[in-house]
């Protein structure tokens, strides 16, 4: 009886050993740093934590970082928090025979990926005479780093530009060829488009326009060139005027909000960040200011986080943006109690090996994905955040943030894979 006690305990012990040997511990997590040549050269940010919440690791938690597009997530946050199940396509007021109509900042009208058509529809069948009003505050800045921002944005702010055998320009949306000009001072040997520094123009070298060019472009945007642009596609007389909203103003809803968190997270579109919050700031207020968003959030749904964030902007590409690993972990956090569903949360994010700007990243596990993450790029940044999956079934919650190294991107993604696809493997 005594033995078979004995044989019992030492059954029970080997088998608790072997189980701690396979459990992930903060000490193997910085082994794996340690045994990390590229992870000793620069700033490397890291936490770790289990799905009950329990951090495993962390490293430089409480340090600030340039988080490049992962500040999108944030900008997840506050649309959540702020927009319902569809977009405010455009705000409009009938007076007698007259459609005034405000825009919202709404990115999907005419966008050849986001526009199921229910704001062309309610203008083109509208019988009114349509007036577009403009508010006499807001100005936006142009932008040599993405496409300009609007009020009412049309075909992303973005020309398709082509040749045809003949050397002739095609381009859509055609008014734009309008604003198409030769700039004699444009000195290249490659043809191409340069916005100009003042005005709505895109200038173009004098050179001989090669047969096949095919290029998409953001196009100087404002007030004008959107009525121009509607007039042409509606065919029918669009007025600009002046004028602020009414009490009782109405709201058209475009399209489902998830279509357009999807297309911003997936291929990280730095125009649909900045454009969401001016669609958030419309609905806390009556002025389409990121700024307003950005305060609006901290002050109400991120007040409670740790290590307050220095958030600029929407799409992380301003490098005033400073996030501690901390600030994004919570954030993580908030997103899945906001959600509460985690296949409609890795829909929003790229899958590594599959979607967005993780497929080429990773490798999918037997045709699997087991990361959904946000990624961020600056020169001399990189970084990764999001949800990781591994093959004994256990999900972890981890914020990777690399700053200021001197390699080239490539080889830090690489090891930032390596490391996390020994984590799947192994635990």
């Amino acid at each position: 009886m005594k033995k078979s006690i004995f044989v019992l305990t030492l059954s029970v012990l080997f088998s608790v050993q072997i189980t701690e040997a396979q459990k992930l511990n903060s000490r193997k997590v910085r082994k794996m740093f340690e045994q990390s040549d590229i992870m000793q050269e620069h700033f490397v940010g890291f936490m770790l934590q289990e799905e009950g919440g329990k951090i495993i690791y962390e490293q430089n938690h409480d340090r600030y970082f340039v988080p490049a597009s992962n500040t999108k997530l944030l900008t997840l946050y506050a649309a959540l928090n702020i927009l319902g199940d569809s977009i405010p396509g455009l705000k409009y007021h009938i007076n007698g025979d007259s459609l005034i109509v405000w825009g919202t900042g709404d990115p999907s009208f005419l966008h050849p990926k986001l526009d199921n058509r229910k704001v062309f529809d309610f203008l083109s069948k509208s019988p009114h005479t349509i007036y577009f009003a403009k508010d006499p505050d807001i100005e936006f800045e142009p932008s040599a780093w993405r496409a300009d921002l609007s009020h009412f944005p049309m075909y992303g702010n973005e020309t398709i530009i082509k040749s045809d055998s003949s050397s002739k320009l095609k381009v859509s949306p055609p008014p734009i060829l309008n604003y198409i000009k030769v700039d004699s001072s444009f000195v290249t040997n490659r043809f191409g488009f340069r916005r100009s520094k003042m005005g709505t123009e895109l200038l173009m070298p004098n050179l001989p326009i090669p047969i096949g060019f095919d290029s998409q472009i953001p196009f100087p945007m404002d007030m004008e060139v959107t009525r121009v642009l509607l007039q042409d596609t509606l065919k029918k007389n669009i007025t600009l005027i002046k004028k602020q909203k009414p009490i009782g103003v109405k709201t058209l809803y475009s399209i489902p909000s998830d279509s357009l968190y999807k297309h911003l997270m997936l291929p990280s579109d730095n125009f649909l960040a900045e454009q969401i919050l001016l669609i958030c700031s419309g609905v806390v207020g009556d002025t389409l200011a990121i700024n307003k968003t950005i305060e609006y959030s901290l002050e109400n749904h991120l007040k409670d986080l740790k290590h307050k964030p220095i958030w600029e902007d929407g799409s992380g590409l301003s490098r005033f943006n400073l996030f501690t690993p901390g600030t994004v972990l919570e954030v993580l956090n908030k997103l899945e109690q906001k959600i509460q569903d985690k296949e409609r949360l890795k829909l929003l994010l790229p899958a590594g090996g599959v979607s967005g700007t993780l497929k080429n990243a990773y490798k999918t596990d037997n045709g699997i994905p087991f990361v959904w993450a946000k990624t961020g790029s600056l020169r001399y940044m990189h970084l990764q955040s999001g949800w990781l999956e591994t093959r004994k079934g256990r999900t972890y919650r981890y914020v990777f943030m690399n700053n200021n190294f001197v390699r080239p991107t490539s080889e830090i993604r690489n090891e930032m894979v390596m490391l996390m696809t020994e984590i799947h493997e192994k635990y």
